[in-house]
C-alpha cells in the first residue's frame, strides 16, 4: 500500500513519484534507517548515487561512543564474558535497564555458569538507578541520591583512586566508598552504560576507572547497543565506504561529520531538500522529523505530512528474515521472521527499484 498527498495510491505510481523527487533533489538525506543490513546497504547505494547523506535515528549516542573510542580506546566485554566471568557489574544510569528490562537476568542467570576468577560472590551495583526490579537471586546495591549521574560517576572515580574529596551526605559517602572498595577487590569488574544517556566527559571518567583497575585486576565496559539496529547500520556503512553513519556522498570522496550531517540540523537549516525516512524494524520505531518533502518507508502507523510519499514496507525480523546486530553476539546475525508476509516489499526492494527508475529516467 502507498499514499500520496494523503490519498491511497498504486505502489508503482508512488515509486515513480519518489524517483522523480529524488532525481531532482539537490541534497537528499536518508534518515531513520531503522532497517536490516539489506535495507541499510540499499540506502547507502542510493545515497551514493544521488550525492546524499546517511544518518540513523540513534546516531547521537553512536557518534558519542565512537568519538570516545577513537580518542582514548576502550576495553569492551561481551555478554558471554560478563555473564560467565564478571564478579562485579556496575550499571550506570537508568537507561540500560529501561532499554532492556531483562538485562540483569541476562547478565546474572539463576543457574551457575562457567568457573569465575576470584572468590567473590557476584554483585550488582546500580549507580543512579533503582533496584526495585532486580531478581531475588541477585545481590544488588543501589547508589543513588539527589546528586546527578555525572556527579555520582565522578565521586565513584575519586573514591576508587582513594583520593580526597568532600561530601556532606554521609550516607552517600558510605555507599560510594563501599562500591569503590568492592571494585578494588574484584577479579573482573564491568561498567555498563548507554552512550545515549551520558555525555563524553562521563564516558571518559568511566574509562579512566577501567584503566586504573586493570593495573591490578581485570575490568571492562559494556556499552549498550543503539536501538533500531543502529550498530548494524553503522557497521554496514563502515564496511561499505570506510566511514560511519552521518556521512555525505556529495563530494568526490565520502565525508563524515557527526555535527554537519545530522538529519535534524540539515532539515532545520534547509541544506537538505529531500528526506527518505526509513522506519521498518520490528520492536522499534522513530517519528519522522519535520522539514523537507519526505519519502517515508514505514512498517508502522505513521503520521505523514500532506506532501509525503508513504510506502508501506515489510517489517524486518517480523515480516521477513533479517540480518541484524545482535548484542549477545556482539555482531551480525540472522533473525527469522515471526510470521513471513510476502505481500509487502522490503526496504531493500523499494530502494533498489527507486534506483532503477532513476537510472531509467537519466538514460531516457
Amino acid at each position: 500500500m502507498a499514499k500520496m498527498r494523503g490519498e491511497e495510491a498504486e505502489l508503482d505510481s508512488a515509486l515513480e513519484r519518489a524517483a522523480d523527487l529524488l532525481d531532482r533533489a539537490r541534497f537528499p538525506v536518508f534518515g531513520g534507517l531503522l532497517t536490516d543490513i539489506g535495507g541499510a546497504a540499499a540506502a547507502l547505494s542510493l545515497a551514493e548515487k544521488l550525492g546524499g547523506v546517511i544518518d540513523h535515528a540513534a546516531s547521537a549516542g553512536l557518534m558519542r561512543a565512537s568519538k570516545v573510542m577513537r580518542e582514548t580506546g576502550g576495553t569492551p566485554a561481551s555478554f558471554g564474558e560478563i555473564r560467565n566471568r564478571a564478579d562485579t557489574v556496575v550499571v550506570i544510569g537508568k537507561a540500560p535497564l529501561a532499554r532492556d528490562p531483562d538485562l540483569v537476568e541476562k547478565l546474572f542467570p539463576a543457574k551457575p555458569g562457567l568457573p569465575r576468577p576470584g572468590d567473590n560472590k557476584r554483585e550488582l551495583i546500580l549507580l543512579g538507578a533503582d533496584k526495585a526490579k532486580t531478581p531475588k537471586h541477585v545481590s544488588a546495591t543501589a547508589v543513588d541520591s539527589r546528586a546527578s549521574l555525572p556527579e555520582l560517576v565522578a565521586l565513584l572515580a575519586a573514591s576508587l583512586r582513594e583520593g580526597r574529596f568532600d561530601l556532606r551526605d554521609t550516607a552517600l559517602r558510605a555507599k560510594i566508598d563501599a562500591a569503590a572498595a568492592r571494585l578494588r577487590k574484584s577479579a573482573f569488574a564491568v561498567f555498563v552504560y548507554d552512550p545515549a544517556e551520558i555525555e563524553e566527559p562521563v564516558m571518559h571518567t568511566v574509562l579512566e576507572m577501567v584503566r586504573h583497575l586493570v593495573l591490578t585486576t581485570r575490568a571492562a565496559i559494556l556499552s549498550m547497543a543503539a536501538p533500531g539496529n543502529g550498530d548494524g547500520v553503522n557497521l554496514c556503512s563502515t564496511w561499505t565506504c570506510g566511514l560511519p553513519i552521518r556521512t555525505s556522498f556529495a563530494g568526490d570522496v565520502p565525508q563524515h561529520d557527526a555535527w554537519a550531517y545530522d538529519t535534524d540540523r540539515l532539515l532545520k537549516s534547509a541544506e537538505a531538500d529531500a528526506l527518505v525516512w526509513i522506519d521498518a524494524l520490528a520492536g522499534d520505531t522513530a517519528a519522522r522529523p519535520k522539514g523537507a518533502a519526505a519519502i517515508v518507508l514505514s512498517a508502522n502507523p505513521t503520521r505523514a505530512a500532506k506532501d509525503d510519499i508513504v510506502i508501506e514496507v515489510a517489517s524486518a525480523a517480523a515480516d521477513h528474515d533479517a540480518a541484524l546486530f545482535l548484542p549477545p553476539l556482539s555482531g551480525i546475525g540472522m533473525v527469522k521472521a515471526g510470521k513471513a508476509d510476502k505481500g509487502k516489499p522490503t526496504v531493500a526492494a523499494v530502494l533498489t527499484r527507486i534506483a532503477e527508475l532513476i537510472d531509467e529516467r537519466r538514460a531516457a
